[in-house]
Formats: C-alpha cells, sequence, structure tokens
C-alpha cells in the first residue's frame, strides 16, 4: 500500500517588525551660573569741592576673595606725556605689567615715582622716545613729571584678575568671581578708599558712597 501524502507544512509567518521608538535625548544639566558682584558706587562732593557728572567712572572696584586669588596675567600698556599731561591719567594694571610713556609733546619730560616697591625715574627724554617700567608691587604708584610738577597719573596695580570701572552711573558688575566671601575694594583718585565685607555671588546689592576730598587733577 501507497502512504499517504504528507500534509504541507504552512510556511512561518515574519516576525512582526518593531516600530522605532522615539527616545528624547539626555536632558543635560543646567550649567551653573557664573558668579558675579554688582551694585553701585556712588560719588558726593565734600566741603569746598564739586563733582562733575560721569566722574564716577574714574573710580575703580575690585574684589579678594579670602581664599586667595589667582596671579593676574601681566600685560603691556602706555601712558602717553601729551600737552604736558598725562594721557589716561588714571591706570589699572596687573601687577608685573610694564607700562610704556610715549613723549607725543614737543618739549621734554622727566617721568618719575617715588612710591614704595615702585619707585623708579626714567630721565630726561624727549618726543619720539617711550621709556618704561615693570610695576612688580601691587598698590597705588603715583607719577609725576620733574619738568612739570602739576603733571600726575594714577597706576593702579592690582594682585586680582576681580576688578572693573564703574559706568558714568556708577554701577558695575564684577563678572567671573569665585563663590564664597572675601573684600571688596571701592577707589577712585579724588577720594579715600572704602572696603566692605561681601560674598560672592551678591547682585545688585554692594552699594557704597565715596566722598570727594581732592581737587580734580591739574596739567
Amino acid at each position: 500500500m501507497s502512504k499517504p501524502a504528507a500534509k504541507p507544512v504552512p510556511a512561518s509567518k515574519p516576525p512582526p517588525v518593531a516600530k522605532p521608538v522615539a527616545v528624547a535625548p539626555a536632558q543635560q544639566p543646567d550649567a551653573a551660573p557664573a558668579s558675579s558682584i554688582s551694585g553701585t558706587l556712588k560719588l558726593v562732593a565734600g566741603q569746598g569741592q564739586s563733582v562733575s557728572a560721569g566722574e564716577v567712572s574714574e573710580g575703580l572696584v575690585y574684589f579678594l576673595p579670602k581664599a586667595g586669588s589667582p596671579k593676574p596675567k601681566p600685560g603691556r600698556f602706555s601712558i602717553n606725556t601729551r600737552s604736558k599731561g598725562f594721557a589716561p591719567e588714571t591706570l589699572v594694571v596687573p601687577q608685573g605689567s610694564t607700562v610704556r610713556f610715549p613723549n607725543v609733546d614737543t618739549i621734554i619730560h622727566n617721568v618719575y615715582s617715588r612710591s614704595p616697591g615702585n619707585s623708579f625715574d626714567l630721565g630726561y627724554y624727549g618726543p619720539g622716545q617711550s621709556p618704561e617700567f615693570t610695576f612688580n608691587t601691587a598698590g597705588l604708584a603715583i607719577v609725576n613729571c620733574t619738568v612739570h610738577h602739576t603733571m600726575r597719573a594714577n597706576v593702579v596695580v592690582l594682585a586680582t584678575p576681580y576688578y572693573t570701572r564703574p559706568a558714568k552711573d556708577g554701577r558695575y558688575q564684577i563678572k567671573d568671581v569665585p563663590p564664597g566671601p572675601g573684600t571688596l575694594v571701592f577707589w577712585h583718585p579724588r577720594a579715600a578708599a572704602k572696603s566692605l565685607q561681601a560674598s560672592a555671588p551678591l547682585t545688585g546689592g554692594a552699594t557704597q558712597t565715596l566722598v570727594v576730598s581732592k581737587s580734580p587733577q591739574m596739567h
């Protein structure tokens, strides 16, 4: 007897294709906001003095963290002798910076300083010459001219990178300050400096008033 024919085996169905699933990108954590200190510097006239509009912008605000500051990067700067005066009259530089004193007048000058730590005498030099000095000590260096006694420039040498000059309305902001306590210093060439203890970040809260006690610089 012949064997019955085998029943055909039905073809197996292909496995279902999985539909692609949209995967949301991993959420990145928000970057920590840069720490800053901001506020307002005010300048008021003392007895017998007057203050010009916008003169507060000639001031300076800087922060000295209690934990210490990274050493600021020195640079090269210039103060011109022009029309029997210095331009600019106030210069802020990182500690270790070199300042040139180009003579753009048609007369001879002798630029010098007797400030402790930054004492120098560049000697007499004529038009077109440009002697220089490196300011290695932090602090205020007062620069004068032997030939013209009314000439004066202020070189403020800072050992901290955290500083700024106020706007004409007195508002200021020091950016990228490390969080934590420190000393905030307010300075102006016509007033005694003041300082206060502050902690970064500090927004809009560090306001200080300086009283003008010195006459404007003469040329």
